[in-house]
């Protein structure tokens, strides 16, 4: 079904590419599309007093895998929040990895153009910042397909990442409350209603991966990019129809359906983690693949834990490391206490406990969920486990195996998910879903993906003691 134009003239795909998607066996996301076009903020555009602000970040969906672009798109949102703009959201383009093959018969490559409804539908994909829905209109995000018609490129102000940087006095050495407030700052103050920033990512994955970015977090995690975060309705339909893999009974009320069947995009809602937790579920990540080489990389450059799983290390105490930038953090904040952050064991090199922590054996991570269930809080009685992996087929099922024999009654993973053709498409997000509804979640703490899992259950109230790490 060819995309319909909607009411404010907006179309995202064009025919041919609808009919390369065919040809590739590609989803075309056309009812997600539709949605994006038809979002209150964009259809009540002729009627607002005032025209909106907006910045758009082009380059920041370049270079990296979905879960790093996701923590730069996170917190790009909470930078336009501050600045009193409405966030541009992108697609995504899976350059590498790419969840179908994407190359005709003639050797043309045709990458998939997953829209971001297709992932989040909060603050990010253009959802409300308020509980109520009571929010500014014209600070909610809106697609960037729409870009070229909200913001002729002669109508728009273009700042070069690494030009302004050296103007407001920041550099790679600079803290992550730092940088956010002074671009908040130089951004809410510009009169140019169209503001691109171009030639760079403002928080690259190098900035992501240090402990630079942890100041950011006592305004960001109560912020609406976080508070009021939630999974898009796709997400909520796949879990609904896949909750006997990792919950009891009958689905909870907010991953129901609306209306009668045939269901589609819009009979679901979008999931909050302010939702109650899955109980009796301990979800795990278990990075395998292209992750052997990699964590070999990470001990070698005794790599730290990636951005927010670091939150709860006694190290962690994210004060100015210039002399002229005050912190606006209140030094009687308290962290959150994530109980098992990274450690090196006494007789172990940080190679060593690297490698252990990021590559756990079989045996290692039934050990560990083990004393996870055995240490669980009053009240909290893991049963089961959903594992997230990438893993071999055969490698998942005698790890199961060796779970359910140490005790856990039912053990499922990503490899027993049935999926449609988009949700496949997005099926990281689908295994994100599950680990941020799940009681308790062990994760691998150099992962983005896992980084990712930590920030949305802190923000969305699950307790800090319910997140550990291999």
């Amino acid at each position: 079904m060819p995309l319909r134009e909607s009411p404010a003239g907006w179309v995202t795909v064009p025919p041919e590419g609808l009919a390369l998607a065919e040809q590739l066996g590609h989803p075309a996301f056309t009812d997600i599309k539709i949605y994006e076009q038809n979002l209150p903020q964009i259809q009540s555009l002729s009627r607002l007093e005032r025209r909106p602000r907006y910045v758009y970040f082009p380059w920041a969906s370049w270079g990296s895998g979905w879960n790093n672009i996701f923590q730069e798109q996170l917190l790009n949102t909470h930078l336009a929040y501050l600045s009193e703009r409405a966030y541009v959201f992108p697609q995504y383009i899976p350059r590498d990895h790419p969840p179908f093959p994407d190359t005709l018969a003639n050797g043309t490559r045709y990458m998939l153009n997953i829209p971001m409804n297709a992932f989040v539908s909060g603050p990010t994909g253009g959802g409300p910042l308020s509980a109520d829905g009571t929010d500014d209109l014209r600070l909610r995000a809106v697609p960037a397909e729409g870009w070229a018609m909200l913001c002729p490129r002669a109508q728009t102000v273009v700042l070069n990442v690494h030009d302004t940087m050296r103007e407001l006095g920041i550099d790679g050495s600079s803290e992550g409350e730092e940088m956010m407030t002074r671009w908040a700052k130089k951004l809410r103050e510009m009169s140019a209603p169209c503001v691109s920033i171009e030639g760079g990512s403002v928080f690259d994955y190098m900035f992501t991966g240090s402990p630079r970015v942890l100041s950011i977090w006592p305004s960001y995690g109560a912020a609406p990019t976080l508070k009021y975060f939630a999974w898009s309705p796709l997400i909520t339909a796949a879990l609904y129809r896949n909750y006997h893999l990792f919950g009891a009974g009958e689905p909870p009320e907010y991953l129901q359906p609306t209306g009668v069947a045939p269901y589609t995009f819009t009979s679901f809602r979008a999931l909050h983690t302010s939702e109650p937790p899955v109980k009796g579920t301990l979800a795990v990540h278990v990075r395998r693949g292209d992750y052997e080489g990699h964590c070999v990389s990470l001990a070698d450059w005794s790599a730290l834990y990636n951005a927010w799983s670091a939150l709860g290390n006694p190290t962690v105490g994210t004060y100015p490391a210039r002399p002229d930038f005050v912190s606006a953090t209140p030094k009687e904040y308290v962290w959150p206490a994530l109980p098992d952050h990274f450690a090196v064991p006494e007789g172990k090199t940080q190679r060593e406990a690297a490698l252990a922590h990021c590559w756990p054996s079989p045996d290692a991570i039934v050990a560990r969920a083990r004393r996870v269930r055995e240490e669980a809080p009053a009240g909290q009685e893991l049963r089961r486990m959903y594992i997230s992996t990438n893993g071999d087929p055969a490698w998942v099922r005698e790890l199961a195996a060796l779970l359910v024999a140490d005790g856990w009654e039912e053990v499922k993973s990503s490899l027993d998910m049935e999926l449609t053709l988009e949700e496949q498409a997005v099926g990281q997000a689908v295994d994100m879903g599950v680990l941020t509804a799940a009681e308790a979640f062990i994760g691998v703490g150099f992962s983005s993906l896992t980084s990712n899992v930590v920030q949305i259950r802190l923000a969305g109230g699950r307790h800090p003691g319910s997140i550990h790490f291999w």
